[in-house]
């Protein structure tokens, strides 16, 4: 059986009232802009654990975490960066080589003609 100290009764409004145990066990959904800002935080070192524990009512283990999240997977939003200009190249470099072959084969085309045609024209030279 879990022990709990002296109950706590508190006013939420409109005469009704909670246990504060119940008030405590209440999760609270953390936005993923606060969870950068208050990891950001802990890691610049402005502020103690404590005083951003106390500003906005989190648990220092809860900060912990979001720091380590935020130092071990910081590298993956560069890297979506890097993928994306890493396609773009890409893409180029395909393009390019697209142009160049088409380029080749005009090229083997205009030699294979000039072939031809220099070949008749020494034909028609020699029986002259």
């Amino acid at each position: 059986i879990p022990k709990f100290g002296p109950v706590k009764i508190k006013n939420i409004g409109d005469n009704n009232f909670q246990r504060e145990e119940e008030i405590m066990s209440q999760r609270k959904k953390w936005s993923s802009r606060k969870k950068l800002e208050i990891s950001l935080l802990s890691i610049k070192g402005n502020m103690t654990i404590n005083e951003i524990c106390k500003h906005y009512h989190v648990c220092p283990s809860q900060i912990h975490a979001w720091k380590k999240l935020l130092i071990e997977g910081g590298s993956q939003l560069f890297e979506k960066q890097d993928s994306a200009s890493s396609k773009k190249a890409a893409a180029l470099n395909e393009e390019r080589q697209r142009q160049l072959y088409e380029k080749i084969g005009r090229l083997e085309v205009e030699r294979d003609f000039l072939k031809k045609s220099w070949g008749r024209l020494q034909v028609k030279l020699d029986a002259s």
